[in-house]
């Protein structure tokens, strides 16, 4: 049986280039990251920080490590940090920034991302009363996993930044995706993360890069959060045979490449859409599909036939099932699962 696995674009696997980069190394291309010695990795955090547009630029091992040392770079034990309620930092990235970081951490509320700067600035806390913890940092999401891969776009990336200045907080970006974003507005990724302090963005999505991620801001930022990475374990050695991949994702042509994950998406959406089921197919911006259920059932269930079937999906929520394309994702992948998605929607749904 065919397997069509839509859980998330973390199941990619390199590209040919990708391996063939891999093929090219020999020992005079790879030394001691945690010395600063491997040609590979430093040859891809300044590529990175090019790319980004930011002074420099730290090889991680994970998009949840990139937060956390971003984060723990630009606040002290004791400070509160705004983070939006459906944040991966929040939700997903098990309570690391108040367990290691000894941060509070207070919620916003938002529209597929974006939140009310009124609002939002009823949260500040006074720096002056010493009985508060103070707001130092502020982040966003962009694109927003739980609000379906929405796009943030620069002028509110703007926004955000005015807001962040005018409260003196640092702005961090979860641009795990922030690529996607890019490409689905055609626009230089330099035109969103000129307005942010600190981004994290991911190799290991839709760049498809088999591990790792990418930190980057000034240089005294990096410098700080290597010492933070060093803490947390994520100190390698020759790690230019992980690195390697970023080198060929950054190229403009593997970038340019994830329009295919959201035409994809777009055709995936356009199908289950023309089912008459009790469902809300959300519109995909970029390369993430949610499906919200309109009828009570068993979501497990769903997911759990659709799994049967050779379509593989996560359950995002309790009403919502996420849908996620990325490399190696043909157009007959997305036909086939089209078809099984609507005959196990149609066992629970038409009841």
């Amino acid at each position: 049986m065919k397997i069509v696995d839509l859980r998330s674009d973390t199941v990619t696997k390199p590209s040919p280039e990708m391996w063939e980069e891999l093929r090219s190394l020999d020992d005079s291309k790879i030394g001691d990251d945690v010395e600063g010695e491997d040609p590979t990795v430093n040859e891809l955090e300044k590529k990175a920080a090019r790319v980004i547009g930011k002074e420099a630029a730290l090889f991680v091992t994970s998009g949840t490590q990139g937060n956390l040392v971003s984060l723990l770079s630009q606040t002290k034990p004791g400070d509160e940090i705004l983070l939006e309620e459906l944040s991966h930092i929040y939700k997903n990235e098990v309570g690391s920034a108040a367990r290691i970081g000894g941060l509070m951490i207070r919620t916003y509320s938002s529209n597929k991302g974006v939140p009310s700067y009124d609002q939002l600035q009823k949260l500040i806390r006074d720096k002056e009363d010493i009985h508060e913890p103070p707001t130092t940092l502020f982040s966003a999401e962009n694109t927003h996993n739980y609000h379906g891969g929405a796009i943030i776009p620069p002028e509110i990336m703007r926004d955000m930044k005015d807001f962040s200045n005018k409260n003196d907080l640092k702005f961090h970006l979860d641009g795990a995706r922030i690529f996607n974003a890019a490409i689905a507005l055609r626009i230089p990724v330099t035109e969103f993360t000129k307005h942010v302090d600190s981004v994290m963005f991911c190799l290991s999505k839709g760049l498809s890069c088999p591990v790792g991620s990418i930190v980057a801001g000034s240089k005294e930022f990096i410098t700080n959060a290597r010492r933070y990475r060093k803490m947390l374990g994520g100190g390698m050695r020759q790690a230019g045979i992980i690195a390697a991949f970023g080198l060929v994702a950054l190229e403009p042509v593997w970038i340019k490449r994830l329009e295919e994950d959201h035409k994809n998406a777009k055709l995936l959406a356009e199908g289950i859409r023309s089912y008459d089921f009790p469902i809300n197919v959300h519109n995909p911006q970029t390369n993430i599909v949610l499906v919200e259920l309109m009828k009570k059932t068993s979501i497990f269930k769903i997911v759990s036939e659709l799994g049967k079937e050779g379509v593989l999906s996560f359950n995002i929520s309790k009403e919502k099932i996420r849908f996620v394309t990325h490399y190696g994702i043909q157009e007959d992948d997305i036909e086939l699962s089209i078809q099984k998605i609507g005959q196990i929607l149609g066992k629970y749904l038409t009841k």
